[in-house]
């Protein structure tokens, strides 16, 4: 389907109380996530990081429109985000020659607020904010040529934390448009611990180990997306054109 951007500017749809976004993009990991291996432990960077580079998202949020000018609206979100370091080569005197690679699995389920600036217009701006429940998982691999090889499943942890999107909803229809966004999420702002590690397990250890003298880790990634809009419960009445 073509149109043009002057046709896009001019046409009208009816605005929705309810829009549902299915979408997936690319997960960009910020420090404590990322890190070098090995070098970042043997040169004693304080907080150790994960060792997880980036990844991909995929999950849907639904806003429900709640004033009368469909701007602002109260929004929930699931998102499923895989996060890796990749398969990385080693070739280390303590740790032996092989690959290294670490996963980290989050789940994540948002509730918030969105403000919509032109809900009237085919293309609509938009920003939100929600507070998150993060739930992770893991598994980090070693496997050696030389020495020893190793594997150690991350025990459950459940995060409390917070991000803040925009992006623009695109109509093309009364019922179906496309939508482009971003988001930052910090999901470990409450909820930070520490345990202890065993031969096969590892906890997410994120709080600060006073005996240690380890450092308290943020967990923190940017996340661009791309995806299908849904719009149900139109206004009967036809927008103004402007």
């Amino acid at each position: 389907m073509l149109f043009s951007v002057t046709g896009l500017k001019s046409q009208t749809f009816a605005v929705p109380n309810f829009v549902l976004h299915v979408h997936g993009g690319y997960t960009f990991c910020l420090p404590d996530l990322k890190g070098d291996y090995p070098a970042d432990l043997t040169n004693g960077k304080n907080p150790t990081p994960y060792f997880i580079k980036n990844g991909f998202n995929f999950g849907a949020d639904a806003r429900y429109l709640v004033d009368k000018k469909r701007t602002f609206g109260i929004i929930m979100s699931f998102t499923y985000s895989l996060l890796s370091s990749g398969d990385l080569a080693v070739t280390d005197t303590a740790i032996g020659t092989g690959t290294y690679r670490s996963n980290m699995n989050i789940f994540t389920i948002g509730l918030g607020a969105e403000y919509d600036f032109a809900p009237k217009r085919p293309a609509n701006p938009f920003v939100n904010a929600q507070f998150t429940t993060n739930i992770f998982s893991g598994k980090t691999t070693f496997d050696a040529t030389t020495g020893t090889s190793t594997t150690g499943t991350m025990t459950s942890a459940v995060r409390f934390g917070a991000q803040f999107g925009a992006g623009v909803d695109v109509k093309l229809s009364n019922n179906v448009g496309i939508v482009i966004g971003g988001r930052y999420a910090f999901a470990n702002l409450f909820g930070k611990d520490s345990s202890a590690s065993t031969t096969t397990t590892y906890g997410l250890n994120d709080k600060e180990n006073a005996f240690t003298g380890e450092k308290s880790r943020k967990i923190a990634y940017l996340q661009f997306y791309a995806g299908a809009s849904f719009y149900f419960g139109q206004s009967k009445r036809t927008p103004i054109k402007k």
